[in-house]
């Protein structure tokens, strides 16, 4: 019993060096968000002129070591104002260390990053891919060996910032591998061409640097409205949206290569049809997602972390909506990356991030943390919801346009009600029972049958659920085949 007061205080000073992670990243994110939105910018127009002959290795280390540079030289700037942007990190052992280590990685994770954008052009993401997952189980392996046998967190980020190398080492090594012929290439495009790659890396950079302003500060406003213990509490919540959002983008982000494909050589009825299945695609498992996560997601945080570490339902509900806001529009971005539509949105991420702060710090104050992802929801609302299947039907389908996005906008809302109401019926069915791991599981099991059964009565004579349909079938089949030989 003595020890218990020392045993708590060791407990929150933990929790606190975890939440610092994501302060941490905000921070050195946000301080070189201009470059680092710029540097980005150039790996994916890189993409688009890997095929007309430009420089594959000058045009992209120089480029990406400067950045590497800036990002490290900025986030330094913001080195004597940690206290300013976050609130409550009395007592916090090693600080200023953590956001050092931090912002060296964030540094580090450009060094040779540029080489990806060769593999995407090739259609092989799968090959970056199967590394990622390699380094990635490697890194976990090895922080949990730390943490275990010397409870070290300095030396828990110096594995992740050792594995982010290693992966772009690893990557850099293979494109020079299989493609060593790039390495013979020193000449740089045309004035023409030049011309029109300048044109989308400015409207490229506008829409990164949007993406890191509405993504990267949520963390800063929560620490420094609330406090690191509301950023600590939302980190569980996060990393499991998270978590799913990486496993759904490794899905949908395979297609773009193959979507710029169509966009060259097939007609808009072709491209609007395969659109119209990736989007159901899309929305079928983000909309299973976030209704099962408005039911067990308190049920699961509870289970693994303890009660002190749930946000209350109303809370959770609008964590989901944005989950569900920001997931199904996603193959409106593929598509608009694969076929080049940067130029035509570039002022909307401006709009999207201008609203995002302002709305969010207005809302903060009064609704906390809730505030914040309600201020996330209504500038992606009030700007991407509309702005950006507009530019992919307007500019990229073009051929009866207004309808499509009159269609689009219909299917939007009946998705929704689809979404609320398997949330609503799984709810009747379930009563959101978590207090075992017995009654999550089952909880889990009746709630999809059920979402499954809603999906299909909703969509069974659609084309798209047919094509989805036929591809999980065929996906199956050639499994069990390959299983029999």
């Amino acid at each position: 019993m003595r020890g218990l007061p020392h045993h708590r205080e060791r407990l929150r000073r933990n929790k606190d060096s975890f939440c610092l992670i994501n302060c941490a990243v905000s921070s050195s994110v946000v301080t070189g968000t201009v470059v680092l939105s710029i540097g980005l910018s150039l790996i994916s127009v890189g993409v688009n002129s890997f095929g007309g002959g430009s420089s594959a290795k000058d045009f992209g280390s120089a480029e990406n070591l400067l950045l590497a540079l800036f990002v490290l030289v900025a986030g330094l700037c913001l080195l004597p104002f940690l206290n300013v942007l976050i609130k409550g990190d009395s007592g916090i052992e090693n600080l200023r260390v953590i956001y050092l280590l931090y912002l060296f990685n964030s540094a580090c994770s450009y060094l040779l990053s540029y080489k990806y954008s060769i593999l995407q052009a090739y259609q092989r993401e799968y090959v970056r891919t199967a590394l990622d997952q390699l380094v990635h189980t490697a890194q976990v392996l090895a922080q949990m060996a730390v943490l275990v046998l010397t409870r070290n967190f300095l030396l828990y980020l110096g594995v992740q910032i050792a594995a982010q190398l290693l992966l772009n080492l690893l990557v850099s090594l293979r494109v020079d591998h299989d493609y060593p012929h790039l390495k013979k290439v020193h000449g740089l495009p045309g004035k023409e061409e030049r011309v029109g790659i300048e044109k989308n890396i400015w409207a490229l950079s506008m829409h990164r640097l949007g993406n890191v302003v509405v993504n990267g500060t949520d963390n800063l406003i929560m620490s420094a409205f609330v406090g690191l213990t509301s950023v600590g509490i939302y980190s569980n919540y996060k990393l499991v949206t998270k978590s799913i959002n990486d496993l759904l983008r490794k899905v949908y982000s395979a297609f773009t290569g193959s979507i710029g494909n169509l966009g060259a050589t097939q007609d808009p009825e072709y491209i609007y049809r395969i659109y119209q299945q990736l989007d159901f695609f899309v929305f079928v498992f983000y909309g299973y997602f976030a209704a099962g996560m408005a039911l067990l997601f308190n049920p699961f945080i509870r289970l693994v972390f303890g009660e002190n570490y749930v946000f209350p339902q109303a809370t959770v509900l609008v964590i989901v909506t944005q989950f569900y806001v920001t997931g199904v529009r996603q193959i409106n971005l593929q598509f608009r990356e694969a076929l080049g539509l940067f130029w035509h949105d570039r002022y909307k991420a401006v709009a999207e991030s201008i609203i995002n702060l302002v709305v969010s710090i207005l809302l903060v104050k009064r609704f906390e943390v809730t505030g914040v992802f309600l201020g996330t929801i209504i500038s992606t609302m009030t700007t991407c919801f509309w702005v950006e299947p507009y530019v992919l039907m307007r500019y990229g389908i073009q051929k009866d346009w207004c309808a499509k996005l009159k269609a689009y906008f219909i299917e939007y809302g009946r998705r929704v009600l689809v979404v609320i109401g398997g949330g609503a019926m799984g709810w009747c069915l379930t009563g959101a029972r978590g207090s075992s791991i017995w009654q999550f599981f089952v909880s889990g099991v009746l709630f999809t049958c059920e979402y499954l059964v809603i999906i299909y009565l909703v969509y069974h004579r659609t084309e798209e659920f047919e094509a989805l349909r036929s591809r999980a079938w065929g996906f199956v089949e050639k499994k069990l085949k390959k299983r029999g030989s």
